[in-house]
Order: structure tokens, then sequence, then C-alpha cells
């Protein structure tokens, strides 16, 4: 013990007095553990970390699979009526529970803002083992009667932060879309629900789902539409496996009754059949289920892997420098050898200078983890509910970065001590110069450098792809003109629940946004564009025989008049909606191209009839009576959708949906504006999220610009760090044939002879370099394929691009030491050694 804390001590004093190569080393080290620490923090939370609640490994997620007949609210859902069944007859779990997110309209005293919901049922917080910071949490008895519990729990940062976390905030009611419930509790602090990433404010009884005036659409006691997702716990002992199977015949047995009821009356044999034949599944329910995990999952891979391959080009210059160190102590290390020093014991002494390196890089790398962490959450858009990602590590993170650290450290410091600690005595103590660094010592420098360069060269073709790939996304034409144009989300149903007042909200809206100057058209449309969403709905198409197992499904929009002149989606047959196709009017639609060459092959759709549903008999009533261009509908990434347009006065229900205004100049100037005249209109409707529609396109590429900017800024990090390595490679090397060169420029070779051998060395390198990477490239670039819009993983001039760019980075970090060898003095070389 005194022996190590002795080399710390002496490593300590030793690299105290070598501060540049001190700092170089731990600075190029923190890049990459910071690099590392950062996007590992984010996978800990959103995919690896269990939920924060009692033994997680025992929760389950069940969703039926198959042919379902009825609606559905979003993957992995079943219906309420369902999961009460399950809940009262399963043998297989200890506690079930269910939830639905959403986004409400809270007010509290006099204030009215926009938050994340969760309807939960009433054994939610028992079965994951929830209690209370102040009051209570829901139970069992909670969600007994539909519409019998205005309840609500508050989450505890919704708590600290609204309310200023004030003890005697239960008992006080807070009015939700329009209702009055009563604050009975707070949940513990930690706990943010059961999706990662997402932390709702407020927790609502499920049984009063219906009862809040944000739907007209019944779902507590509909059997066809699948909207709650459903978690299980297992009993002791009990597999997942053996869950699945013991669920199946209590599924089927409800199955074989639902096919039974009212709804399968007009439904085709071949539906019920394929109905009947879908199953449950059992997933497991640790994690949670997580729509961000779903979205930045692969993107956040993909970065681990570009920031992975910066460590190890970090490692690199850090073995690199380590070569370099111990060869200016060649004659130290001899001395002591020669005077008896043990191997052992100066290999441990350098490692424990590379161990300290390699803490110091840790330390200041944790550091830098949290900066780009928090930059990293603050880029994700939050809505309204807040993002529950910290940029504060855990102790998971920590001991990642520790290990990290270590075997940085170890492995990277270990070959340069091996190398150093074998010296020839003889030489080296007789004449240091001509024995600085043995031949093998040399060649593991150059090697490393290569290998810099290769590494180098993979994370510029990965940032040119990425790049690539948000050009191509960025000039893609959606089918509208974004020009001009803004966007607001109103939401009338949360005021309160009535259609035909909601109908008069949106006619008196219409009158004042008429009246404005500077707008030149608006339009309501209930599914905002270019924003992820989607809905579809089953159809029957007149003159269309659809094959046995075919179920047409159009993606749908509810729009009012004027919606295809505000976006500028180009009319191609027959007319637009107008004032006359109210809900009292022949039911009328418009469809797309692709549906258009679809379903009728390309002939004239107008005249044409389609119909709701697809059970046999269903009613052709609605009347094709225009047809529209092809325009993208959830992201500029998905194909365009066969697409079918209702006038929304048509639709038979009230929602809330986007108003799109068409603006005469720049639309940042209408802001204010707008905001009045909607407050103008009536006061309790919540006015939401008003963006342009070029911030919008630049929303749906996030995921792309977070690609291309990060793997642009590593791609960058890492070519600076190779060409680092490389220039002290090539400084030493000049350094080390001082006396060549000398010698060579008293024979007479010129300064452009001098250059040009230094420099052939570098681009020979780089040459060997550059070889490897790009076919490492051809095989590595096919993972990200699925990151990529438009270009192939292979492209040539993407690599041909980043190739150019390392040739010309190594030529300058080459030319520095050339030059600098055309300064040597012959006769002075001469006598150097």
């Amino acid at each position: 013990m005194a022996a190590m804390l002795q080399d710390f001590q002496y490593s300590f004093r030793t690299l105290r007095k070598s501060p540049v190569f001190l700092a170089v080393a731990v600075v190029s080290l923190a890049l990459g553990i910071g690099a590392n620490t950062a996007i590992f923090t984010l996978i800990n939370q959103l995919i690896l970390q269990p939920l924060p609640v009692k033994d997680p490994e025992q929760l389950v997620m069940l969703a039926g699979r198959g042919r379902h007949y009825g609606g559905n609210n979003g993957p992995d859902r079943i219906s309420y009526p369902m999961y009460r069944e399950i809940r009262d007859q399963n043998q297989v779990f200890s506690a079930m529970f269910c939830t639905f997110p959403s986004t409400v309209s809270a007010t509290f005293q006099g204030a009215t803002e926009l938050i994340g919901a969760d309807f939960v049922s009433g054994n939610f917080f028992p079965a994951l083992g929830i209690g209370a910071a102040v009051g209570r949490v829901f139970n069992a008895s909670d969600d007994l009667i539909q519409g019998g519990h205005p309840l609500a729990v508050l989450s505890y940062g919704y708590w600290r932060a609204r309310f200023g976390a004030e003890p005697g905030i239960v008992g006080k009611q807070i009015v939700v879309n329009g209702r009055a419930l009563t604050i009975i509790g707070v949940s513990r602090a930690g706990f943010d629900g059961v999706e990662p990433g997402r932390a709702p404010q407020i927790r609502i009884p499920i049984t009063m789902k219906d009862d809040l005036p944000r739907s007209g659409f019944p779902r507590l006691n509909n059997d066809r539409f699948r909207w709650t997702q459903v978690f299980g716990r297992l009993k002791p002992g009990m597999a997942m496996e053996q869950a699945q199977a013991g669920l199946q015949p209590l599924f089927h047995q409800i199955m074989n009754r639902e096919v039974t009821e009212a709804p399968f009356a007009k439904a085709s044999p071949f539906v019920k059949q394929e109905f009947l034949k879908m199953w449950m599944e059992v997933m497991p329910g640790s994690k949670g289920r997580s729509n961000l995990r779903k979205t930045y999952s692969k993107p956040l891979f993909a970065l681990m892997g570009i920031v992975g391959l910066v460590l190890l080009i970090a490692c690199s210059n850090l073995a690199n420098l380590l070569i370099a160190r111990a060869s200016a102590r060649q004659k130290e290390i001899a001395v002591r050898l020669a005077l008896g020093a043990g191997r052992g014991r100066l290999i441990r002494q350098l490692l424990v200078e590379s161990l300290m390196l390699a803490a110091a890089g840790g330390s200041l790398g944790v550091g830098l983890a949290v900066m780009i962490d928090q930059a990293l959450i603050d880029f994700l858009p939050s809505g309204h509910t807040p993002i529950s990602l910290s940029s504060t590590p855990d102790w998971t993170v920590l001991g990642f970065t520790f290990a990290v650290s270590l075997l940085a450290g170890a492995l990277f410091g270990l070959v340069p001590a091996l190398q150093s600690t074998r010296p020839e005595l003889a030489n080296t103590l007789k004449d240091e110069a001509s024995s600085v660094v043995r031949g093998g010592s040399a060649g593991l420098r150059k090697g490393l450098v290569v290998a810099q360069v290769s590494l180098s060269l993979l994370l510029l073709i990965g940032a040119g792809l990425f790049l690539q790939s948000l050009r191509n996304l960025k000039t893609l034409n959606p089918g509208f003109e974004v020009k001009n144009l803004l966007a607001f989300d109103v939401d009338p149903t949360m005021s309160r629940y009535d259609p035909k007042w909601s109908s008069d909200y949106y006619r008196r809206l219409s009158e004042r946004l008429n009246a404005l100057p500077g707008v030149e058209a608006h339009t309501f449309a209930v599914v905002p564009l270019l924003e992820g969403n989607e809905w579809d709905n089953w159809v029957t198409i007149e003159g269309y025989s659809a094959k046995q197992d075919e179920r047409p499904d159009p993606h749908m929009q509810y729009c009012s008049p004027g919606f295809f002149k505000t976006l500028k989606i180009r009319l191609l047959a027959g007319r637009d909606f107008d004032e006359r196709d109210d809900a009292g009017a022949p039911k009328v639609a418009i469809v797309n191209q692709k549906f258009v060459k679809k379903y009728f092959g390309g002939a004239d759709p107008v005249g044409r009839h389609v119909g709701m549903g697809i059970d046999p008999g269903t009613k052709t009533d609605i009347q094709i009576v225009g047809v529209v261009a092809d325009t993208k509908y959830e992201s500029l990434r998905d194909d365009i959708p066969y697409e079918l347009y209702i006038p929304s006065e048509q639709k038979g229900f009230a929602d809330g949906g986007t108003v799109y205004v068409r603006a005469s100049g720049d639309p940042t100037n209408l802001f204010n504006t707008l905001r009045a005249e909607v407050r103008a209109v009536d006061a309790s409707v919540p006015m939401y999220d008003m963006r342009t529609l070029d911030h919008q396109m630049e929303l749906s590429l996030l995921t792309e610009r977070l690609l291309s900017t990060l793997s642009s800024v590593f791609g960058c990090l890492a070519t600076l760090l190779a060409a680092l390595g490389l220039y002290g490679v090539m400084a030493f090397m000049v350094a080390r044939r001082t006396r060549e060169i000398g010698i060579r420029m008293a024979l007479g070779a010129g300064q452009g002879s001098v250059v040009w051998m230094v420099l052939r060395e570098t681009l020979t390198l780089a040459g060997i370099g550059v070889a490897i990477g790009l076919g490492g490239a051809y095989g590595i670039t096919r993972l990200i394929q699925a990151q990529l819009f438009g270009v192939e993983p292979t492209d040539l001039l993407t690599m041909a691009a980043a190739s150019l760019g390392i040739a010309a980075v190594t030529t300058l970090a080459g030319y520095i030491p050339a030059r600098r060898a055309t300064g040597i003095d012959p006769m002075s070389a001469l006598r150097w050694e």
C-alpha cells in the first residue's frame, strides 16, 4: 500500500511538471468520455432503466394481436370492458391496472393552463407500490362508479412547481375540462409514471373519462374501441410465458361472446373468422412503454456508436502521448533499471500515471456530459407534458463512466508501459539521442495514427450521409406551400362538450379571421399535418371489389371550406368544399390522387360514392365531389397515404383541432393579433401551440437534425484529434531524424525535397488509414440505412468528399513539422549527437 501511495505521489509530481502534456491528454479523454457518458445517460433513462416502482421485473404489458374489429387509439391497447373482465377473472396476475395518457385544461384560482394527464384505474398506485407525499392516492374504491369519482392526484413535480409545495392543497378543487375535481393527494417524489420520458402533472380516475367534456365518443363501455394501456403484475413464481398461455382461454371466451353481439351483426363471415384468430400477447413491462423510446432508441444507439469511435480516437491519442512521454524518459528508465529497479514496479508506476490521466479525464467528462445532456433535453419538444429526463448522472451512469475511464487508462496505458520498460540499456545510457525510441515503438505510433485516420473517416462519412438525408428531407415538397403559413390549436371541447356550440364557435372565429388585415385565407382541420398523427377509417368504395382479406382504410382529414386554398393544395378535378356542405346537406368527400389510382384505376371518381365501414350492406352515401393533389400527412419521411377529406361540419361530433392561417407577409407579425381575436371569441376556450409551418417542418425533422448535428460535431472533433495525433507523430519523427535531415541538407538537399520526404510519410499513413476506413465504411454504414433518406449508405460522393477532407487535414498536420524540418541547421544537427 505504501508503495502504491508513493507511485501516486511520484506520478502527481511528474505530471505537474508537464502541464501541456497533462492538458492535452486530459482534454482529449474528457471529450471522448464525456460524449459517451452523455449518450449513455439518455440510453439508461429511456431504454435500460426499470421503472422506479416495487418489483418492476414482475410487471408485464398486455396487447391483443391479430385482426381487430373496431377502432384503436394507439398501439398495444385493449378496450376498457376487456380490461375489467380480465382483471376480475384471470388466474395469473396478483394485480392489474390500466392508464390512458391525455392533455387537459386545468384551472386553479382563475389561472388556466394545458397540462399532461393520465386517466388511471383505481388500483394504479397500489399495484405499483406507490404511496403519497401528501394526502392519499387512489385505491380500488375510486373507480367503481362511472362519473362518480371527481378526484385528482397531483404529481410531486407539479405540486412543487405550480402550488409551491403547499401542504394544504389536499381538499381544494381544480377545474379540469370544465369539471371540478377534488385534490386528494400528491404522489411521492421520484415517480413520473409508466412512460419513461413523460411526466404527467395530474392523474384522474379512468371512470371519469366519459364524464369530462372532451369528446362525445363513449369509451368506457365500448368493446369495439381499444384505448387503454394495460399492465399486470405476475404472481410470485409465474413466468411471462405461463401467463400468456394462461390468459388465452379467457381471452378467447371474451372473443367468442363479443362476436355474437350487435356490433358484429353486419360483419362478414371472413371478418368474424379473422377476429376469432386473435390472441393475447404478454410483453415485459418493467421498463414501461415510451413514445420517446420508440422515436429515439435507434438514433441514440447510432450516436452511441459514433461517440464510441470518438473515444477510441481519444484513447489512441492518449497512447501516442504516453509513448512520446516514455520516449523522453528513456534514459531515466534505463538508469533505474540499471540500479536494480524491477520492471514490474516501473510498469505499475507508468500505469498509475495513465490511470490518473484517465480519472481526471473521466471527472471532467462527467461535467461535460451534464452540459451535453441538458442541451439535448432542451432540444426535444415537450408539448404540454414535461419531459422527465435528467441531465444529472445516477450511480449507474457514474459506474459506466468509471469503468470506461479505468479501461481507457489501463488498456491504452499498458502497451506504452511495456514498450518503454524494455530499453537497450547500454546504448541508451551512453547515447540517449540515437536510442530514444526503438523501431517497434515508432511502428506502434504509426499504427495508432492509421487507426485514428480510418475511424475519423468513418465518422465523417456517417456525418455526410446524415447531412444529405436532412437536406433531402428539407428540400422535399410536402404537397402544400409552407411559406407565410401559420397554425395554432384550439379546443372548445375543453370548455364544454356541445357539438352545436362548438360549430358556432368555429363560425364566429372564422368571421373574425376573415375581417383581419394581413390574412389571405384560413381554415380548420382536425388532424394537424406533419406532427406524427394518424386517423384512418375503414371504408366501402362504390364499384371497387375488395379482396377477402383487404380492408380499405384511407387516412382521414376533417376540414372546413378553404382548406385547400389556404394550404395551396391543387384541386385537380371537381369542386372544393363550401358553405353548402353543412351538417344537414348531402354528405360529400374529396380524395387525393393516390386514392383515385388505387381504387378507381385512375378514372374520374367525381360523382362516385364511398361509405364508412366495411360490413356487407354498408351504405355508400358519401359522394366524391373533388380530387386534389397528393400531400404528406404524418411526416416528411412517410409515404403519401390514400386520403379522404370530409367537411368538418359533417363529421358528426365536436372536437378540437388546428387553425391554419395564410398570411400576406411574415406570419409571426400576426401572432399577437390572433391571440387577441381568439380570446375575444371566447376566453374560456384554450388556444395553444402557435407556430409557423416553417418551424413545424423543422420540428418534424427533429431526429434528423439531432443526428446530423451531433454526428458532424463528433466527426469534426474526431478529425481534429486524428490530426493532432498525426502532427505529434510526424513532429516526433522529424526530431528523431534530425541527424539524417542535417546530413541530407549538408549534401545539397533542397528545402522542397526535405518537405516532400516528411509529407510522403504523412500521406502514406493517411492513405493507409483512408483505405481501411473506406473498406470499413462500405459495411458499417449499412447499419444506419434505416436513418437515411434519399441517399444510399455507400454513396460514392459522400465517401469521396470525406476522403478529400481527411486528406486535406492530414496534409496540413504533416506540413507543419515538414516546414520545421527545413529550418534545421546542418552543422548543429551533425554536432547534436
